[in-house]
């Protein structure tokens, strides 16, 4: 559990309730708490797959700092760039925690992992004599964060005009109401929405039982969008209580996007987040939808240690990035036929 100069803890399920005291006070004291480094990771069904792992950087009987993650195989990693999954205390002496953190993963990982990667929302000091390859995150991987101490309609003007004219619009329309999912029976009724989404999309709907095991959950919650009495969208939020709410999935109807019923669900949620006092909303993104609520862009920092043969997983991932940036160089009419040729593959 320890070094001589760092001190951390390792779990791979719920900690006891003497433990789970000192990481709720964590949180209570600290920035951009989320949901994924609560004690309640290791019951979240959405949070991963592999064996899950939690390191708290320790202080005497004081938790500083925490990091929660899953091991797949030989891969090890710790949130992605647009979901961080590492909080600090404030104030804390950060090179110390951060030490304990990367001791305490270098314990998770063993010999048999050939890849760590992880996630933060600040540099972590330390890292790059561990041999970690630090980058900054960009593109895809930015995120929205909205300040929800500015208030509900200070948030509502720095909205873009589209957003607002289009809200405005539909507020007036009255053809959505909007409600927090409470029972099974329209939790059923959601479900076949995210199941036609997916499939429209090319993706594998999750299983119908993740979706129970958040229904009751304090740290997510659902708003839906009906039309006449019938659910037509829906948005998925997790949240860490007095800290950041993070905007986690959307699902909709294609008939009835014309009501706008996503851009009222995302509004709605903002002004929820206000009225329940949380400091921070991530939209968990940054593409243009996202975008038109305001915000400030966030980049997060991505940590890697690739102990593969010849660095496989840097070297694909060089080629991958190359590959991305001539497609993006390209003119528009030349991607778009890049496209039309693959989607006849």
């Amino acid at each position: 559990m320890t070094d001589t100069t760092c001190k951390y803890i390792v779990l791979t399920a719920h900690p006891s309730d003497e433990v789970r005291a000192k990481w709720d006070e964590l949180l209570l004291n600290a920035s951009f708490a989320t949901h994924y480094v609560t004690p309640d990771f290791f019951a979240d069904p959405f949070a991963g797959r592999g064996e899950r792992f939690a390191i708290l950087a320790a202080d005497g009987d004081q938790i500083d700092a925490v990091m929660t993650g899953t091991k797949n195989g030989s891969i090890v990693s710790s949130g992605l760039g647009v979901r961080p999954q590492t909080v600090f205390r404030d104030c804390v002496d950060r090179a110390a925690a951060a030490e304990s953190l990367i001791s305490g993963l270098s314990e998770v990982s063993g010999d048999d992992t050939n890849l760590v990667r992880l996630f933060t929302w600040d540099t972590l000091e330390g890292a790059d004599l561990r041999g970690y390859e630090h980058q900054r995150c960009s593109g895809s991987e930015n995120i929205v964060m909205l300040d929800l101490s500015k208030g509900a309609d200070d948030l509502f003007r720095e909205f873009s005009e589209r957003r607002r004219t289009d809200l405005r619009k539909v507020m007036r329309q009255a053809k959505l109401d909007i409600k927090l999912l409470e029972t099974e029976q329209e939790l059923t009724e959601l479900y076949e929405i995210h199941k036609d989404w997916n499939l429209r999309k090319g993706n594998t709907p999750d299983p119908f039982e993740s979706f129970q095991a958040i229904l009751n959950s304090e740290n997510r919650a659902i708003f839906v969008a009906l039309n006449e009495g019938k659910i037509v969208a829906g948005t998925y939020l997790r949240f860490c209580r007095g800290a950041m709410v993070e905007y986690a999935a959307n699902n909709s109807l294609v008939e009835y996007q014309h009501l706008r019923p996503n851009e009222l669900l995302g509004w709605r949620a903002i002004e929820w987040a206000c009225a329940n006092g949380f400091e921070k909303f991530s939209m968990g993104a940054s593409h243009p939808f996202l975008a038109r609520y305001g915000g400030e862009l966030v980049a997060a920092h991505r940590y890697q240690l690739d102990r593969s043969f010849l660095k496989r997983h840097a070297n694909r991932e060089r080629v991958s990035r190359f590959a991305t940036e001539t497609y993006m160089s390209l003119p528009e009419r030349w991607r778009k036929r890049i496209k039309s040729v693959a989607a006849r593959v």
